[in-house]
């Protein structure tokens, strides 16, 4: 059975995937909260997933966060995003940060 890290703080649940095949990870982590759930998911050529969903609730605010250095503004609004029900978006592992 796979089983994921949980970690424990006083104030937080942190969910590790390593990504090792050889070590039984789930391939996916649900976090649901009032209004939506986030979902991280393995895929098969060992990049992520990340999901947003909205269920029941509405976004109110939102932004994207671009890496220091970068020229413009660091603050971007959604647009439409009354409209929005799900933000997706696939992230490799191995890329530079």
């Amino acid at each position: 059975m796979a089983k994921a890290n949980v970690v424990h703080s006083l104030d937080a649940a942190t969910i590790i995937f390593n990504g090792d095949k050889g070590s039984p990870e789930p391939s996916t982590g649900i976090i649901k909260f009032p209004g939506g759930c986030v979902e991280v998911s393995r895929c098969s050529d060992g990049q992520y997933w990340a999901h947003i969903s909205l269920q029941e609730g509405e976004i109110t605010d939102g932004r994207i966060d671009y890496a220091h250095g970068v020229k413009g503004a660091n603050i971007v609004d959604i647009p439409q995003q009354e409209l929005i029900q799900k933000i997706a978006i696939k992230i490799n592992k191995g890329a530079p940060q």
